[in-house]
């Protein structure tokens, strides 16, 4: 046992210690899902092809533990003990009080081909803003085909005793209806027939996307969302606020608070970082962001009732 012990070389064997250490760590995070802590799923590829690295490069050094080294070199190993140590000392999900940046408006997601997603898988291209056809959701009917007139042959049909309402307002019932196709038959929580739209917690991200994508579609909808109440003095109003969750788009040193700005008069009665589910109608806005006026989608609240704390990040998928 002694002679065994002598012929062991210290250094291999700590870099072989480290690099097998990392090589199960990794593995871990990624059978347990605690990677998500850290960075998004679409890094899942690397974690698996750094624990194969580590592995192959344990199995290999084992060959040089017996050989003879008159000077120990230890410093290199810190490379991958001191990763090790941070990622065992206990962790928590971050909050709003350990960021620095504002909000992210779900409008920075408009016109990507690939949606946002919560446990969600991405989404397909958005529809064209115009289509020869819109789907209904009668049951039991034929779908019946409707062309789309343009806005000033909808504005001619209006009848007269029509009251003033936003323009989006004035199109026919079916060139309001969000177009369904694979963009949005996977979304749960829409219900085109009575304009009502509940996110559900694992697809809030990929509506980010939708909403943004098809603004004018969804204008006038009830919405039902919920999120941690967010508010920023820099870019809202006292009566403005969001109910968002966290957005990561790498890992998470670029957490971000994401979600819909809500216009809602008792806004300073909310309690930063408490969760709410908030019932609203959905409205099209301008807003200045970076010296441009851009369109903005935005939630009239009318009834806000407290919630449970929703676990976890979303991550956009592009």
């Amino acid at each position: 046992m002694r002679t065994v012990k002598r012929m062991l070389n210290p250094q291999v064997f700590l870099e072989l210690s480290c690099s097998l250490v990392f090589a199960v760590l990794m593995l871990y995070l990624l059978l347990s899902g605690r990677y998500q802590m850290y960075v998004t799923p679409k890094m899942v590829p690397y974690f698996y092809f750094t624990s194969a690295v580590m592995l192959v490069w344990t199995v290999a050094g084992c060959f040089r533990l017996g050989r003879r080294q008159h000077r120990i070199r230890a410093a290199h190993c810190l490379v991958l003990a001191v990763p090790i140590i941070l990622l065992l000392l206990p962790h928590t999900a971050l909050g709003t009080a350990d960021l620095s940046a504002g909000y992210v408006s779900a409008n920075a997601f408009a016109g990507k081909s690939a949606g946002v997603s919560a446990k969600t898988p991405a989404l397909s291209p958005s529809p064209p803003a115009v289509s020869p056809s819109v789907d209904l959701p009668a049951a039991g009917s034929d779908v019946p085909e409707i062309n789309i007139t343009t806005p000033a042959a909808s504005a001619d049909a209006a009848p007269s005793d029509t009251p003033a309402v936003p323009p989006q307002d004035n199109a026919p019932a079916a060139a309001q209806a969000p177009l369904q196709d694979e963009a949005t038959a996977g979304l749960a929580g829409l219900d085109v027939k009575n304009k009502k739209i509940t996110v559900s917690d694992d697809d809030f991200g990929a509506w980010m996307y939708e909403f943004y994508d098809n603004m004018d579609q969804y204008a006038g909808y009830q919405i039902s969302i919920k999120g941690f109440v967010f508010k920023d003095p820099n870019q809202m109003k006292a009566n403005e606020f969001v109910p968002a969750r966290l957005m990561m788009s790498c890992c998470v040193a670029d957490l971000s608070p994401c979600g819909l700005l809500c216009q809602y008069d008792k806004a300073s009665t909310l309690e930063e970082d408490s969760w709410v589910t908030v019932e609203g109608t959905l409205h099209k806005a301008q807003i200045t962001y970076d010296g441009q006026t851009i369109d903005d989608i935005q939630i009239t609240v009318t009834k806000i009732t407290p919630a449970e704390k929703v676990d976890g990040y979303i991550y956009p998928n592009y």
